[in-house]
C-alpha cells in the first residue's frame, strides 16, 4: 500500500485548524493603505534628522575655536604694586599648535612706562638675550635719570627643548621699580617650529569683547598709605600719614598731634608729696620731746624733799 500525502483544501476544516508549532502574534507593520505616500518613502523624516545632525556638527565646530582663543598668553604678578622698588612678573604661554612646538618667544616692555632694570629667570634648555633703547634725552626713572632702558627679551629653545603641543610654559622676569602706573601693556610674538608667528599685540576691542591675539596686559596694586609716629620737643607724639599723589601732583601730608604726659610733672608731684611726709614727721618729733620734758619737771616737783 502506497502512503500519499493530503493537502488541506481552504474550505476543510483541517485547512482552519491552527498549527501549534507556528506563531500567531500578529504582524505590527503597517501597510500601504495606512501611511500616505510621502511617509512610506521616509524622506522628511530623514531629511529633518540629517538636517539636524548638520546643525550639531556646525555648533560644535563654531565652538571649539571660541576655547583655543582663549588660550592666549598670560601674564601676572604676585607682588607688582604702583611705585614698588622690585617685582616678579610671570608670563604663562600656552602651545596653541596641534603639530608644532614653540621655540622662541620675544616679549617687549611698554614704552610708555619703561623700567630701569630687568633681571630674566634662567629656563634649562632656552637662551635668554635682553636689548635695550635709547631715549633721545635723559629720562628719569623712578629715582634713576637713565639714557638707555632695556627694551626687548628673547627666549630661544635649544635642539631638545621647546614646548610641544599640549603644553605650557612659565617665562619669569623682575623688574625695577615697577611704574606708578594702574596697568603694564606688553607686546609678546610666539614663535613655532614651522615658522609660524603668533603675534600678541592686540588691544582690547571697543565693544568690551576680547581680542583674538590680546596683548599680556598687568595689573599693578595700589599703594597703600604710610604712617610714621614722631616726638615733639614739647611732648607731644604726633603722626603723619602720606597720601601719594597722582600723575604730576604732589604727596598729601596730614600730621595728627596728641598730648603726652610729660615725666617732669610726675616727678614734681612725687617731690612734694615726700616733702610734705618730710615736715609732718619732724613736726610729730618735736611735739613728743616737748611733752616729754613737761612730764620730767612735774614728776620731780612732787618728790618729797
Amino acid at each position: 500500500m502506497t502512503a500519499r500525502t493530503v493537502t488541506p483544501d481552504s474550505n476543510t476544516p483541517e485547512a482552519n485548524t491552527p498549527d501549534p508549532n507556528r506563531s500567531h502574534r500578529p504582524s505590527t507593520a503597517p501597510t500601504g493603505e495606512h501611511m500616505s505616500g510621502k511617509q512610506a518613502s521616509g524622506g522628511p523624516g530623514r531629511w529633518l534628522l540629517r538636517a539636524g545632525s548638520a546643525v550639531l556638527v556646525a555648533i560644535a565646530a563654531t565652538a571649539l575655536p571660541a576655547g583655543l582663543a582663549s588660550a592666549h598668553v598670560a601674564v601676572n604678578s604676585p607682588d607688582a604694586v604702583r611705585g614698588g622698588e622690585l617685582a616678579l612678573v610671570s608670563f604663562r604661554v600656552p602651545n596653541e599648535s596641534v603639530t608644532a612646538s614653540t621655540v622662541k618667544l620675544t616679549l617687549t616692555l611698554p614704552v610708555a612706562t619703561p623700567v630701569a632694570e630687568v633681571q630674566v629667570q634662567p629656563l634649562p634648555g632656552w637662551s635668554q638675550s635682553v636689548t635695550t633703547r635709547k631715549f633721545p634725552a635723559p629720562t628719569k626713572v623712578g629715582d634713576f635719570t637713565l639714557f638707555t632702558v632695556p627694551d626687548v627679551i628673547t627666549w630661544t629653545a635649544g635642539a631638545a627643548a621647546g614646548v610641544k603641543p599640549g603644553q605650557f610654559q612659565i617665562f619669569q622676569i623682575t623688574i625695577a621699580p615697577v611704574p606708578g602706573t594702574p596697568t603694564m601693556t606688553f607686546t609678546a610674538d610666539q614663535t613655532y617650529s614651522d615658522r609660524k608667528v603668533v603675534h600678541w599685540n592686540q588691544p582690547p576691542p571697543a565693544d568690551g569683547s576680547e581680542a583674538d591675539y590680546p596683548s599680556p596686559e598687568l595689573t599693578l596694586a595700589a599703594a597703600e598709605p604710610e604712617t610714621a609716629s614722631t616726638t615733639s620737643p614739647t611732648g607731644s607724639a604726633s603722626s603723619a600719614t602720606v597720601s601719594p599723589g597722582l600723575s604730576g601732583a604732589h604727596p598729601t601730608l596730614t600730621v595728627t598731634a596728641s598730648p603726652v604726659t610729660t615725666a617732669t610733672t610726675a616727678t614734681t608731684s612725687m617731690s612734694s608729696t615726700t616733702s610734705g611726709t618730710s615736715i609732718a614727721a619732724l613736726a610729730g618729733a618735736g611735739v613728743a620731746v616737748v611733752l616729754a620734758g613737761a612730764a620730767l619737771i612735774v614728776s620731780l616737783r612732787r618728790r618729797p624733799g
